[in-house]
């Protein structure tokens, strides 16, 4: 007749995986299969920061929850691109500063393209860095991007960012580290 699964194998299964789950640490930080929808566009503008090394985006309302989603799309670079995310519960730092290293919540020193990222949901006021590096080879230390270039489009829900990392100002063509940032407003 076959091998039959009784309710006791089934409940041996399940209590194996609830096992196996109590001892993987829950992170905020790991790949998903995407963010929620985005729904119906308000308002769209392009951001250009000749010079800018990062950019900041954070949430509208102190007291407003929120969620952060991010991915790499991808770049056409010559040198090698390094990403790197801080997330800090404060207000936005001046636009020449980042904040102290042990904010940094992803770092990846490459522009492969990559799954979906969850920086969490809050109920705080909180602002999220994303700095684009790059170096001509890994023999030398890494130098900031030289421009930064936003397309932000405001959703009824949430604010999607597309942004463009340069890493030398004479080329302009914004395309060495892209990446898309969703805020989701709950």
């Amino acid at each position: 007749m076959g091998d039959r699964v009784g309710p006791g194998k089934i409940g041996q299964c399940l209590l194996a995986a609830a096992f196996v789950t109590a001892l993987v640490p829950s992170r905020a930080l790991w790949a998903q299969s995407g963010p929620p929808r985005l729904q119906q566009v308000i308002h769209s503008f392009d951001i250009e920061r000749p010079e800018a090394t990062a950019y900041a985006l954070w949430n509208a309302g102190q007291e407003q929850r929120h969620e952060v989603w991010f991915r790499i799309l991808g770049g056409e670079a010559d040198f090698q691109q390094r990403l790197r995310v801080y997330k800090e519960q404060a207000p936005p730092r001046s636009p020449d500063m980042l904040p102290p290293e042990s904010n940094i919540v992803y770092e990846v020193a490459n522009s492969n393209s990559s799954e979906w990222f969850f920086l969490g949901t809050e109920g705080n006021f909180f602002t999220y860095y994303f700095d684009g590096d790059n170096r001509p080879n890994g023999n030398v230390g890494w130098d900031h991007s030289e421009a930064v270039r936003v397309r932000k489009t405001i959703y009824s829900n949430g604010d999607l960012y597309e942004i463009s990392f340069e890493d030398l100002n004479l080329l302009d063509d914004y395309d060495d580290l892209e990446i898309e940032v969703i805020l989701i407003r709950r």
